[in-house]
């Protein structure tokens, strides 16, 4: 007998066999990883990201179970789009990963406008939005699962990250306000607290964005312990590891709920 497609990843057994998974700011960093670690497990995955270019390269390099969608997640008309497209073509979601992120490092008071915005946008609309435009496809697959991508910051403020941690603590307060509405609906909602993770793709973290960052920022959280703190005796952990912990949260059985998990290189 030939099997093809969803009935061939449940004989492989793979964990997410027949589901349907949109990743954000899947081109690049632990978003790739968790792309590629879904496929992997027989997931169809929708990456969403700005870069057209990016998307196209990576859905060839994925192959058929990749389906690349351009959007600015900072964009509510463009990710009610990108959602509709979702709708359309697979009828249903199983997962949200919100792991589009920037941060900008800057003191407080030289904040300039475009900084605050793309921030705002980015970290907390964003993930506001993608969820808005998910909970029905949700619904219509019976229930499925939320990841957000929260920081340490929220847990040890940085100095020269107010705005950063501003919207990842906005970010918290969202995940456990989606618990509270749609877990009757078997919608869970997790927050993943994650620490600094290395790999292909991270390239910068906006830390060297502004100038000042190397002549007053470094020196002083340096000297602080902050970086010390944040990239632990091993370094950082890598965006593969983080992979493992999404592809961890989405496969609990039901009337299991992780609603907060840290992950962080110690």
């Amino acid at each position: 007998m030939n099997l093809t497609g969803t009935q061939e990843s449940l004989a492989e057994g793979k964990l997410l066999a027949g589901k349907v998974a949109a990743i954000t700011g899947a081109t690049s960093g632990s978003g790739l990883a968790i792309a590629k670690a879904f496929v992997r497990q027989g997931a169809s995955v929708v990456l969403l990201a700005r870069g057209e270019e990016r998307l196209a390269a990576l859905c060839e390099t994925l192959g058929s179970a990749a389906t690349g969608i351009a959007t600015d997640v900072g964009d509510p008309a463009g990710v009610r789009e990108a959602f509709a497209r979702i709708g359309e073509r697979f009828g249903k979601l199983d997962i949200l990963i919100n792991n589009a992120g920037v941060q900008r490092p800057c003191s407080f008071e030289a904040l300039a406008d475009q900084e605050v915005a793309i921030q705002v946008n980015t970290n907390l609309l964003g993930p506001i939005y993608t969820c808005r435009e998910a909970i029905p496809l949700l619904r219509a697959a019976g229930g499925g699962d939320i990841v957000n991508t929260s920081s340490e910051v929220t847990i040890d403020v940085f100095p020269f990250q107010a705005i950063y941690a501003v919207t990842k603590s906005g970010l918290e307060a969202l995940g456990e306000a989606l618990n509270r509405e749609y877990e009757k609906e078997e919608i869970r909602t997790t927050t993943l607290i994650q620490g600094v993770a290395l790999g292909e793709g991270t390239g910068s973290t906006g830390w060297d964005h502004n100038p000042e960052y190397s002549g007053v920022m470094w020196p002083r959280l340096q000297a602080e312990g902050t970086v010390q703190r944040v990239m632990g005796k091993h370094g950082g952990q890598s965006v593969e590891s983080v992979a493992e912990v999404h592809l961890f949260i989405v496969t609990r059985p039901r009337g299991q709920k992780l609603d907060v998990v840290r992950a962080r290189s110690y």
